[in-house]
């Protein structure tokens, strides 16, 4: 039997030295290939049994995670103390940082009150005494920048906390552009074994429900579709704010324009530190420290948050040179992991400083839109945590109860 010429595949050239062999020797027998094979025995699949198989069915059992059995059956394993790299095989403990800054906030008091006696600073202060009016005499809070900075808030807190849960998959950091054992500078696991087996679905660790989403270990795909989603919604929500504060000259508020803000920021830090805080005009102007602090946040960090994102992205990253050329995705993922810290560090501060620095008359800045002591933001701050704190408690139920809807 002649064959066509021409290139073949590893499997074309088997069945033609072997394949037409057997047919050869079939005929050669007086048979056909074919024609010696048994034939099929009666189904016994009728429409009536497809029926009663479809009936025994689960239909939503699909649709639901079962913690026991989530990838596989693994075992719980959590995670070390935050741990930092110093020098080559040193490692730091993190949680020693509290009682650390403790001691230097101690510090750091006694000697901004020592500072405050001397006349020359207390000249400094007099003369700087923490606030730039803003140009054009742009003050006050608008009702649309009380519901930017609601959304904000309630997205900010699904985004730390599934970034949270995708961090615990492969809990380590590292800043060369492989994620190679021993080469890690930041980590929350144990060393690496020497397993040369070893996967990062080992690697993963437990984090408890009320923080990560669904606090599941190797939940990383479920995670990264809250932090996707609820990261576009809160782009649109910055875009917003963007077109909104450029268009009625709120900025103004929210960027130094003059070079009077760096000694007033030294003045107000000083004044903190010194726990003789300065006077409030949250209204008409935020002190210098503050205006740095959402300077910062607004028009250096978030926009970092969005580029090193993409730099994540491996469909993405190929495609956008001038994010994946200086970026590689582990320097972008220690960038990205960075920016959150700071947000962290921010929220904490921005929180605290709200609450102990006439907190009536601040939360009737940021949630009522109004300069007086009523207890109108209060309320709406009240109504607002409401939410928060129902939609935090309902995240991980509901994704464990509907993962395809998440």
């Amino acid at each position: 039997m002649a064959l066509s010429p021409g290139p073949r595949t590893l499997g074309e050239q088997l069945f033609a030295q072997y394949g037409l062999r057997m047919v050869a020797d079939d005929q050669a027998r007086g048979g056909h290939a074919s024609g010696n094979l048994p034939a099929p025995r009666a189904s016994k699949i009728t429409p009536d049994s497809l029926e009663e198989f479809r009936r025994k069915l689960s239909t939503g059992a699909e649709e639901t995670v079962d913690p026991k059995t989530w990838s596989g059956s693994l075992p719980n394993r959590w995670g070390t103390a935050p741990m930092l790299r110093v020098g080559r095989s040193k490692w730091f403990n993190l949680l020693w940082l509290a009682p650390i800054g403790f001691g230097l906030l101690i510090i750091g008091v006694v000697v901004a009150q020592g500072l405050r006696e001397l006349p020359s600073v207390q000249a400094f202060i007099e003369k700087y005494p923490g606030h730039v009016p803003p140009p054009n005499g742009i003050q006050g809070i608008p009702a649309w920048a009380n519901w930017q900075h609601f959304f904000n808030l309630f997205l900010m807190i699904f985004i730390i906390r599934s970034a949270v849960q995708i961090l615990t998959d492969h809990p380590r950091l590292y800043w060369t552009r492989h994620s190679t054992p021993g080469r890690d500078w930041f980590r929350f696991q144990k060393e690496v074994p020497s397993d040369p087996l070893w996967t990062a679905k080992q690697d993963s660790v437990n984090v408890p429900g009320w923080i990560g989403i669904p606090g599941l270990r190797h939940s990383i795909g479920l995670a990264r579709f809250w932090h996707l989603g609820t990261d576009s919604l809160w782009l649109l929500n910055g875009l917003i704010f963007y077109i909104l504060i450029f268009s009625t000259g709120h900025w103004q508020r929210l960027v130094p324009t003059s070079w009077d803000y760096v000694p007033n920021a030294i003045s107000v830090g000083l004044q903190y530190l010194s726990l003789d805080w300065p006077s409030e005009m949250g209204w008409t102007a935020y002190n210098a420290l503050q205006v740095f602090a959402y300077f910062f946040t607004v028009f250096i960090a978030a926009p970092a948050a969005l580029i090193t994102g993409l730099g994540l992205s491996p469909a993405l990253s190929t495609r956008l040179r001038l994010v994946s050329t200086p970026l590689s995705i582990q320097v972008a993922r220690s960038l990205h992991f960075l920016i959150m810290v700071w947000f962290l560090v921010f929220i904490w501060l921005h929180v605290t400083l709200v609450l102990t620095t006439g907190a009536r008359a601040n939360l009737n800045h940021m949630f009522a839109a109004r300069n007086d002591d009523s207890w109108v933001g209060f309320l709406m701050f009240a109504a607002a945590m409401l939410v928060v704190i129902i939609a935090w408690a309902a995240a991980t139920p509901f994704t464990l109860r509907h993962p395809t809807v998440v």
